[in-house]
């Protein structure tokens, strides 16, 4: 079994997680710290717009867009759909979908407490057991044990992670999610229309709920205030005992040391290399993602049908990596190399669904069609990276190259290595966005400062063409360096 390590930070306004399997990344997250909806948050919101053509309504919670909701998002048994609903109700509502682009958050009525081996139901009459949890005999035990602890009216989902725990914890755990919701349903009779009324846990909590002792090798923070927290964590996680925690104190930027940020900056763009020289093409359009695999420079050793199926099968594998990695959802289309034999084609599909399966996220595959294409779906949960690491093109409205914050990292993690190779002082040449948003920041010097206490840092705006990343260079110490602007 692949043995993971995650690794957190905090830096400038934002919590960073990177989630490793044998040292490729197979998670990343950049979550700002400014109250921006995640999903799970509950809301107290306004009906402002009822469809009944759509079954659908829409829903002021405070947020920038008014928020979605789907008529089989009501409560269990509502009587005549979101035509029960008027302009002015007010509504408990969660977050099960993130805004992105132009669209709001989509909520549900069905509010629900995530925990390590439950999901409490608190309105929802309902008992059910992962699908990830196939044998029988064990499904049956623990509906018999949810139904057992449960009370009248309530549900329960046991999660995947139950098998490997006690029915003493998961009375606990039920008890722990019951005081959550009775102290969001106080919060939520005195909170004014419009407000949040529950956040979900923070970064490190919702990563660590995900995993156990048995696949956790390690995790790393460089941040203090959160080494702190994840060892209150791991005092109470369930396997948490057996993890190993370490404070980062390098001079580098602890992702880029561990050979996560060029991986990061590699799932921002449509190229990305496989071994022994083939490659992907990936492309977003607005109706689905288009994937082309290509051989390259890979030759193999065998027939030509043996090269293309060990390529393909190879592909498969990174397909399912990068999809989840990039966390996109809907409609894919995979333009695998030709094949000749109908056993090699239903080999291929079955491998992608089982690499599929690895991530947990509701999917469906199709058969290979005749051209050699294979199409699948997949449920986005939560934002996608793109979203946070790229900018729009003024012209065509999608990302073609780096963002002003995400820009901020890659220029903080060169300054460092720029430093450490012996510089005493460097000038990072940024676009003029993120030079002013850089300077503009005084945990930005701050991080440097703490790291290089002697060294003189200057940010010059790029001029011209946009510039994707950072471009560093060592200058001479108190040397006035045109146009650029000294951190203090």
């Amino acid at each position: 079994m692949a043995r993971k390590i995650i690794y957190f930070d905090k830096l400038f306004g934002f919590s960073v997680t990177a989630i490793t399997e044998n040292g490729k990344l197979t998670d990343c997250r950049f979550t700002a710290d400014d109250g921006a909806p995640a999903i799970g948050d509950i809301y107290k919101g306004v009906v402002v717009n009822v469809l009944e053509g759509m079954q659908a309504a829409f829903v002021d919670c405070g947020l920038e867009r008014n928020c979605y909701l789907s008529a089989e998002d009501l409560p269990r048994g509502t009587e005549g759909g979101v035509a029960s609903l008027e302009p002015g109700d007010e509504l408990m509502v969660q977050i099960i979908k993130t805004p992105c682009g132009k669209k709001g958050a989509k909520v549900t009525t069905r509010i629900s407490f995530v925990g390590k081996t439950l999901i409490y139901l608190p309105a929802t009459d309902f008992v059910g057991v992962s699908h990830r949890i196939e044998d029988e005999e064990l499904r049956d035990s623990l509906i018999f044990a949810a139904t057992r602890a449960k009370k009248a009216g309530e549900g329960l989902v046991i999660r995947n992670f139950a098998p490997f725990t006690t029915y003493k914890h998961i009375k606990e755990e039920l008890g722990f999610l019951r005081a959550c919701y009775k102290r969001t349903a106080e919060i939520y009779a005195a909170a004014p229309p419009r407000s949040l009324v529950c956040t979900d846990f923070t970064m490190p909590v919702r990563v660590m709920r995900e995993f156990m002792e048995y696949d956790v090798e390690r995790i790393i923070t460089a941040s203090e205030e959160q080494y702190a927290e994840i060892s209150d964590i791991l005092k109470i996680l369930p396997g948490g005992k057996g993890i190993k925690l370490e404070l980062y104190r390098g001079r580098l930027d602890m992702l880029d040391e561990a050979g996560v940020a060029a991986q990061i900056k590699e799932a921002c763009g449509p190229r990305v290399e496989l071994e022994g020289g083939a490659y992907l093409v990936i492309e977003r359009t607005e109706a689905l993602t288009s994937i082309d695999v290509n051989t390259g420079g890979f030759t193999g050793g065998d027939s030509l049908e043996h090269t293309v199926y060990q390529t393909n099968l190879a592909a498969a594998r990174e397909i399912a990596r990068q999809v989840k990695l990039r966390n996109i959802g809907g409609l894919f289309v995979v333009d695998f190399i030709d094949m000749q034999q109908p056993e090699h084609r239903a080999a291929l599909t079955e491998e992608l669904e089982r690499a599929l399966k690895k991530d947990g996220a509701p999917f469906r595959v199709l058969p290979m069609s005749e051209f050699g294409l294979a199409e699948f779906t997949r449920k986005r949960s939560g934002t996608e990276l793109s979203s946070f690491a790229l900018r729009p093109c003024p012209a065509c409205g999608r990302g073609n190259g780096y963002s002003d914050p995400f820009c901020m990292f890659i220029a903080y993690s060169e300054i460092l290595k720029t430093l450490d190779g012996g510089a005493e002082a460097v000038c990072a040449e940024l676009p003029p966005e993120c030079a002013k948003l850089v300077t503009a920041r005084a945990d930005f010097a701050a991080a440097i400062r703490e790291k290089f206490p002697e060294a003189e840092v200057y940010i010059a705006p790029s001029q011209g063409v946009y510039a994707e990343g950072c471009r560093c260079r060592p200058v001479k110490r108190g040397a006035a360096v045109r146009g650029a602007v000294k951190l203090p």
